[in-house]
């Protein structure tokens, strides 16, 4: 109940503190003499990103039962789509979603690990990201928060867990023309596990986390943008 009133109270600070259409300043027109184009004379509004890339997970402490050990999130491959919508020049809001299908690993004390089975991870996200003009390229560091939607998919899972996550980032777009840009990324993805998250229960008992702060991700990630 707190992470949802954290996260319906970070959303309405987002949504309040965006300027409006009106308030959105044109980019300045390119200098007389200049060659080529330049990403300064666009005028778009939104910027449409697919991405793919691999993440890296931290382990969390948990109870299988009454045995002591550790949930690994087995790193793995993630995708994604993200709409970037300008703001003013250099800031956008940021609205994210991606997913990663994934296993889920329990690691015994002595260092034994079996495997859970099979779980997915779904980051749905709204936030900011600023960054500073450089020629055609734009190097930005962007922040998130919303929900992570736990998905266990083995036998007995007690179903889909929502759980409070933040997200840092820093990366840069490069302008390939007026309409398309590539972008590469590295982000940390933070999910919060305050109260712990039963996941499921079989003949060992219910998986629950009971230690450590969250999941702690990492990922590195690229693709192509459309502009409108």
């Amino acid at each position: 109940m707190k992470s949802r009133i954290a996260l319906l109270a970070g959303l309405m600070v987002v949504v309040a503190a965006m300027p409006s259409w009106a308030q959105y300043r044109q980019p300045p027109p390119r200098k007389q003499g200049k060659q080529g184009w330049s990403v300064q004379e666009q005028q778009h509004r939104i910027e449409i990103l697919g991405y793919g890339g691999y993440l890296w997970s931290s382990s969390v402490d948990v109870y299988y039962g009454i045995e002591p050990g550790e949930f690994d999130v087995k790193s793995g491959t993630i995708w994604g789509i993200e709409a970037d919508v300008n703001v003013r020049p250099g800031a956008q809001m940021v609205l994210l979603y991606h997913r990663q299908d994934t296993e889920l690993i329990f690691r015994k004390p002595g260092g034994l690990e079996d495997s859970a089975g099979d779980i997915a991870l779904e980051y749905w996200h709204i936030g900011g990201m600023s960054g500073v003009q450089r020629g055609n390229i734009m190097p930005f560091g962007m922040f998130t928060l919303g929900g992570t939607r736990i998905i266990p998919k083995f036998e007995g899972a007690t179903g889909d867990t929502w759980k409070f996550s933040v997200l840092f980032g820093l990366g840069a777009k490069i302008y390939i023309n007026e309409r398309v840009g590539l972008r590469v990324q590295g982000r940390l993805p933070w999910t919060i596990l305050s109260g712990g998250a039963a996941l499921g229960c079989g003949t060992g008992g219910c998986y629950t986390s009971v230690g450590g702060s969250g999941i702690v991700q990492a990922d590195v990630s690229g693709g192509l943008f459309v502009m409108f």
